[in-house]
Formats: C-alpha cells, structure tokens, sequence
C-alpha cells in the first residue's frame, strides 16, 4: 500500500495538534513497512524535521511573514500538485481542505480527516479559526472516499452541518506519544513551587481572557499561587494588558515550549485546566493523562466524551463555576490522587497502535470498495 500526504498542514504550522497527529501517524505507518510520503518541498515544521525521512530544507523567517509564507506555500502547492499527477500511490490523504488536487487525482480515492466544528458551527463568533469555507468542504466531502472523525461529538457535527451519511464517517479518536516518551534526567525547568497549567493557544473559543477573569480572584487570594501558560506564543499587547488590570501580572507566566518542555510543565503542575467553549477532541486533556496531571476541564462539545470520570468538569462561560471547581482541586488532595490513577487509565483507550490500525483498515476499505468499483466501470456489461 502507497499513501501520499500532502504539504497543507506541514506549510502552515510549525507546531500544534493537526500537523503532528499527521507526522505520528506517518511515522508508525512507515515502521510498519507501509510507504507512506509527504508531497512537500519547503517546511518549518518542527515534527517533521524530527526524522531524516521527513526533513526538508527549512527557511527562519518562513512563517509569520506574509509575503514569504504565501510564495513557500504556492511552492509547496505546485510540487504536491506534480505528485498527485503522477498517481504513483494507491490513496491519497490530503491534510487540509484546500481543493487544489481535485483537478489533477482523476479515479484515485481520498479520504479526510475533520478535525472540529468551530469555523463551520459558529461562524465568524470565534474570528479566523481556518481560511477554508464551508463551501469548499462541502465539495470535499462529498468526493471523499471516506471521512475520519476524532470524536462521535465531530461526527455528529459533520451530519448535521454537511448532511452526510453516517457509514461514510469512522470515528478515530486521536492518542498522544507522551505515553510512551522518555524524558531524560537532564531536562528540567524552573517552574513556581505551586501553579496550574494552560496549554496552547489563546484565541478567542479558547476562552483565555474570561478565564483569566475567573481566575485572578484566587490568584489574589493565594498568593503563592501562579498561572503557567505552555506555548501559545508570547502575551499580546491586549493579553498583558488585562494582566495588568487584573492586578496578576506577578502571578501570570509564558513559557515557550517544545514537547519534553512540555511534559515537564504538565508533570509538576498542580492540575491542567482546559477553559475552552468547544473542541473536536482535546489531545492536552491526553497529555494530562499521561503525565499524571490532574485534569479540570470545560463540560462542553467532546470534553465528557473524553475524559469520562477522569476529569473535574465546570461550565466554561460561568466565572463562580471555573472557580469553584479549581478551587476544589487545589486543596483536595486525595481528588488529585483520584484524577491521576482514573487519567492513567482512561489513557489506555487512546493508543497510536489503535488509532493507526483503525486509520489502515478504512484505507483497506475504502482501497477494496475501489477496486470494485474499477472493475465493475471497465466490465463487458458496462460498455455495451
């Protein structure tokens, strides 16, 4: 079996959750004797460059720089556009929802991954979440072979909002390598002796500055107590800003992040809170897991689903909730203890030997179905 993947989610992100669930996926497909490739000539992303297989020449001031990231893309576009032409693979895995490939895949089957509702359910509420209109997924997914979603909650949405039949969709819940990493001795990291954990980015569903909101009153009350953001990039002028008028600027910490970073944040924080209005899956929430963190989290879209009875749960839009509930595990001990033995075995339902192997049988799927559909296209019956 071939599969070609190619450059969409590799060009944009340097980090974050779609371009390394693609690389992992990748990478154990390729351990396992399959050939799988990226169609890509230019890339920044820091999974990629992980592997000598995957590595591409990588240019500084690639990304965040319009004019240079629009010419890399158009790059990487037309080289990606050259290898779905030569259909030397047996399905193609396309990692975003541009349809730049529709002219050129002719009877080779795809499939997509739908990675959440956000853009498509709320529209611009939450500002520029991805430049692909729901017109063009429309027309993608109605081509698809197949359509992989990370949660039932995703697969609902992706009925309701695309009226697509529900045997064209197979539910894969994503898994984390944190499971499995080592960290060695040597990678440490100067932390507060006491903090929570944010992780990843701050825009506007992630519901950052109402938590913060939330939070500053406990922050005021304890004072030992801080907040330690993982990633994200630097504070805005705006996000200082109400750092500042919230009187927790003492109290409130960014740190730039890679994954053994990462792991280390999570390890010695006194619980993960994940704030966010809606997700498609929530890959921190598995991260919190195994690393023994402590979860509490929002009780909206996939978040139940999830973490089961291996998180604490608030109403995200409620500031007493948020409270309440942080406050709860801070001086609860024995619920930490209890959050970190039901993480460590809800983990046990996320594992990237599962997720490959349900991702490889709908290759092996939707690969069969085609075969018969060729052979029924060119039979005697259907020419005469």
């Amino acid at each position: 079996m071939k599969i070609l993947y190619d450059h969409q989610t590799f060009t944009a992100n340097k980090f974050g959750g779609v371009s390394r669930y693609f690389y992992h996926l990748i990478t154990v497909l390729r351990r396992q004797g399959i050939e799988a490739k990226v169609a890509i000539r230019f890339s920044n992303n820091e999974y990629l460059n992980q592997n000598s297989w995957s590595r591409t020449p990588s240019f500084p001031y690639f990304l965040g720089y319009r004019l240079t990231n629009r010419l890399f893309s158009l790059i990487n576009r037309l080289w990606s556009s050259g290898q779905v032409r030569r259909r030397q693979y047996d399905l193609f895995h396309p990692t975003f929802f541009h349809p730049y490939f529709l002219k050129y895949i002719g009877h080779k089957p795809f499939v997509l991954t739908y990675h959440d509702a956000i853009k498509d359910k709320f529209g611009a509420k939450y500002g520029h979440v991805d430049n692909a209109s729901k017109a063009q997924k429309q027309l993608l997914f109605n081509r698809a072979a197949h359509i992989i979603a990370v949660s039932e909650n995703t697969k609902n949405d992706l009925i309701e909002l695309f009226q697509l039949q529900a045997d064209k969709i197979t539910v894969i819940h994503h898994a984390t390598h944190f499971r499995s990493m080592e960290v060695p001795d040597t990678v440490q990291i100067q932390t507060p002796s006491s903090y929570l954990l944010y992780v990843g980015s701050r825009e506007s569903y992630k519901n950052f500055g109402p938590f913060l909101q939330a939070l500053a009153p406990l922050l005021k009350k304890y004072p030992s107590l801080h907040l330690v953001c993982g990633g994200g990039g630097a504070f805005t002028v705006d996000e200082n800003r109400l750092i500042d008028q919230l009187g927790i600027s003492d109290q409130v910490v960014q740190y730039m992040v890679n994954d053994l970073i990462l792991y280390r944040l999570y390890q010695q924080a006194l619980a993960f809170i994940y704030p966010s209005l809606y997700e498609g899956f929530g890959i921190p929430i598995l991260e919190a897991f195994a690393t023994g963190c402590p979860v509490v989290v929002s009780h909206t879209s996939c978040f139940p689903e999830v973490a089961q009875d291996a998180a604490l749960y608030f109403d995200p839009e409620s500031a007493h909730s948020i409270r309440q509930q942080v406050e709860v595990v801070l001086f609860d001990a024995e619920l930490r203890q209890s959050l970190r033995q039901k993480g460590y075995r809800r983990q046990e339902a996320f594992s990237s030997e599962q997720m490959v192997h349900q991702t490889l049988e709908v290759y092996h799927r939707v690969l069969a179905l085609n075969a018969t559909t060729d052979v029924k296209a060119f039979s005697p019956e259907s020419v005469q």
